[in-house]
């Protein structure tokens, strides 16, 4: 694995990618962030992993270095409000990752992926693409929308989640949709009761406001920093299996030029490739509703 860089690395998800980047085998690590005390602590903390990790390197950068990276995972973003949708955001992330998206497009830059969690990760993603062009791939982190799906269907299954294989799609937000019509439990089609159905759509879609009802202030961290590593190392490295990432669409779906999660399959130096997949019509109709919300919220600020 090349050298990863970590925009917003002493945030809660930035420093659990870290962590995840560093026990899954990346050998160098390049860490930015605005609150220069913290990030201090990071790399200090990080450092004493090279007695267990042989070839560990972590440094700290700026902008600069982290474009000479070959990929970034950007997670900086305003601190979150509870009550707030993720589009309310939008405005202040975008601002936050202007500087970034300025030195990789910068000709000397070497970095090739941009990962992006922060949010809302589709419309960022968006209009991310647009800013860059072809030169940097921009592949939005949208994982835990499916790793929920998967969890709601093993409850309501009584099984264990690794045995569920279902994919949310869409938006990460309001108009996420799940694929009810494509579940698998055991490798055979779930076929939801209609009553399955609704406690399923009950868990996925209240999961936001009932994380927010604790009122922490904070995001989903362990879960975002371990998919945003193993989304680095199968961009990197390839992997047969699909991914759920938010890219830029060219017609699959009937979407064109908007970011939105898909399953795709990845490898290094491709755009993701999205697996066109056979859908419902009320599934078709979600997917067409994230994306007019995602090019609304996108393309304000083109």
């Amino acid at each position: 694995m090349g050298a990863v860089g970590i925009h917003g690395a002493a945030g809660a998800v930035g420093a659990a990618t870290a962590f995840a980047l560093a026990q899954g085998g990346a050998r160098e690590l390049v860490l930015a962030d605005a609150a220069a005390p913290r990030l201090a602590c990071l790399e200090m903390d990080l450092e004493m992993l090279r007695a267990a990790l042989p070839g560990l390197r972590v440094t700290c950068g700026g902008a600069e270095r982290l474009a000479a990276c070959e990929t970034v995972v950007a997670c900086a973003a305003t601190p979150h409000r509870d009550g707030e949708p993720r589009s309310a955001f939008f405005e202040q992330n975008a601002a936050i990752l202007a500087p970034l998206a300025d030195a990789l497009a910068a000709p000397e830059a070497a970095c090739r992926t941009l990962v992006l969690l922060s949010n809302p990760v589709d419309a960022l993603a968006t209009w991310l693409q647009i800013r860059l062009g072809q030169r940097v791939r921009v592949v939005g982190h949208t994982l835990n929308d499916t790793l929920r799906l998967r969890v709601a269907i093993a409850r309501v299954r009584a099984c264990d989640p690794t045995e569920v294989e279902a994919w949310s799609v869409g938006e990460h937000g309001p108009h996420a949709v799940p694929l009810l019509s494509r579940a698998l439990v055991r490798g055979a089609p779930a076929r939801l009761s209609a009553g399955e159905r609704e406690q399923v759509l009950a868990e996925v879609r209240g999961w936001y406001a009932r994380w927010q009802a604790h009122g922490t202030g904070t995001t989903s961290a362990w879960t975002s920093g371990w998919g945003a590593a193993a989304l680095v190392r199968a961009l990197e490295r390839g992997d047969e299996r699909p991914w759920a990432v938010s890219t830029l669409l060219r017609g699959s779906y009937d979407v064109h030029d908007v970011c939105l999660t898909v399953p795709a399959l990845l490898g290094p130096d491709a755009l993701p490739r999205p697996l066109q997949w056979r859908v419902d019509a009320d599934e078709r109709a979600g997917i067409a509703a994230a994306a007019k919300a995602v090019e609304e919220l996108a393309c304000a600020a083109c």
